[in-house]
């Protein structure tokens, strides 16, 4: 195993030979960079903030030589998934009230990078996005349809492995100033979200025209819910 010479992803030197070794590690571990390219874009950034998610309170994005991320990156044990870890074992509360690395944790592995991806972007354009929902359980997305604000009784943030951990094609991403409010319309925030979604290979709801779901995105077009759902076992 090689190591790194300098400081890779945001605010990094990000030698190439450094980034390189960091986006193969990443894509080794089901964190997707993108290109293995030697290059840190938005798409590495985010791939190891979604890592770093599995085990900081706040993911910074930064790797640097001998330090816990890297440990963990270069190291065979990965991020941290002990039994006893709460952020791992314990899904039970209101989900929209989890911290932003257990939010994470909720999603299908290889929509992680992407929803960091999109995150940090509309950082870069001076928004303050947080996630909403990543997960949420059925209960919870059937008071949302008996209130009106879904049109389905099954969504892709419902979906989970057959053991029960959650495993979600969906996330709800607002401007923490904003949330649904008027300014999120005003200040742009629902179109960058729906650019910077799209550019991740993402689906976003403000293209519905049924049912305009404007901080929502997926990992899947819509005619996959059934499937997921059967595989959901729910």
């Amino acid at each position: 195993m090689g190591e790194i010479l300098q400081s890779v992803g945001q605010g990094g030197r990000n030698l190439r030979s450094d980034v390189t070794l960091v986006q193969t590690l990443l894509k080794a571990k089901g964190y997707d960079p993108g290109p293995v390219d030697g290059i840190c874009g938005r798409g590495t950034i985010g791939a190891i903030r979604a890592f770093q998610a599995t085990f900081m309170p706040r993911p910074d994005g930064l790797i640097e030589p001998g330090f816990g991320t890297w440990r963990r990156l270069s190291g065979g044990g990965g991020a941290s998934q002990t039994s006893s870890s709460p952020v791992l074992t314990d899904w039970s509360g209101d989900s929209s009230r989890w911290p932003h690395e257990k939010k994470v944790l909720s999603l299908y592995p290889d929509m992680r990078p992407k929803v960091e991806a999109v995150l940090e972007a509309l950082r870069q354009r001076d928004f303050q996005p947080k996630i909403f929902f990543a997960w949420r359980s059925v209960a919870v997305q059937l008071e949302l349809y008996r209130q009106g604000n879904t049109k389905v009784k099954f969504s892709f943030h419902n979906a989970q492995k057959r053991n029960g951990t959650p495993n979600a094609y969906a996330a709800d991403i607002i401007d923490a100033r904003y949330a649904w409010g008027p300014g999120a319309e005003t200040s742009g925030f629902w179109k960058a979200l729906g650019e910077e979604g799209k550019k991740q290979g993402l689906y976003w709801g403000g293209d519905w025209v049924d049912f305009r779901d404007w901080a929502h995105v997926q990992w899947y077009p819509n005619s996959k819910l059934r499937d997921v759902k059967a595989e959901s076992g729910l």
